[in-house]
């Protein structure tokens, strides 16, 4: 063969090859993009969240997104007897929330679950996140019981017969006497 036909050659196979490379470069191109990581499904590792088999028998399911911090911080609280204006000895409500928040979230909070209602940020329902809080009247007319949302549906709370626990908001009692949910910002 002779040599300028070699080169001639050449060339053609170039321009065939790169024809051919085009619909792979377009598919590239136009393929949709990668699962997006909303779309992806990781858990945190479960040895990070201390008593992640009771927050998981309770119905509570972790995500990468979950605040561990918060679950770590209320997880020594759980089963804290109640007590009225939170002694020594035990916590009401509002205790529960401030002492949570400011061991997780460096927040000093104030006061009753009234004065906490004042600082929040009141949202929806459907928009509760983990941390937010929910506020309650029960048999009366103002704000008198505080929780904090942990996710799917799920509140831990001081509860005047059982101490610290976690509730479902669906229950019939806490919808009877559920108010509004409120966010401060952590």
């Amino acid at each position: 063969m002779h040599n300028g036909d070699l080169k001639h050659n050449k060339r053609i196979m170039k321009i065939i090859l790169s024809i051919m490379a085009i619909p792979l470069v377009m598919a590239l191109l136009l393929s949709p993009p990668a699962e997006s990581v909303d779309d992806i499904d990781i858990k945190p590792d479960s040895t990070l969240i201390e008593g992640y088999l009771f927050y998981r028998n309770h119905g509570i399911d972790f995500s990468y997104r979950s605040r561990i911090v918060l679950f770590n911080t209320l997880f020594p609280y759980m089963g804290t007897p109640h007590r009225s204006r939170a002694g020594r000895d035990g916590l009401d409500c509002s205790g529960l929330v401030r002492t949570v928040y400011n061991q997780a979230f460096e927040l000093n909070l104030k006061g009753s679950s009234r004065d906490i209602f004042r600082m929040v940020q009141e949202i929806e329902v459907h928009e509760l996140q983990e941390a937010d809080l929910l506020f309650f009247k029960i048999n009366s007319t103002q704000i008198n019981h505080v929780g904090i949302y942990l996710g799917n549906n799920k509140f831990a709370h001081a509860s005047s017969v059982n101490g610290v626990v976690i509730n479902d908001l669906s229950e019939r009692y806490y919808q009877q006497h559920f108010f509004k949910a409120g966010r401060l910002p952590v």
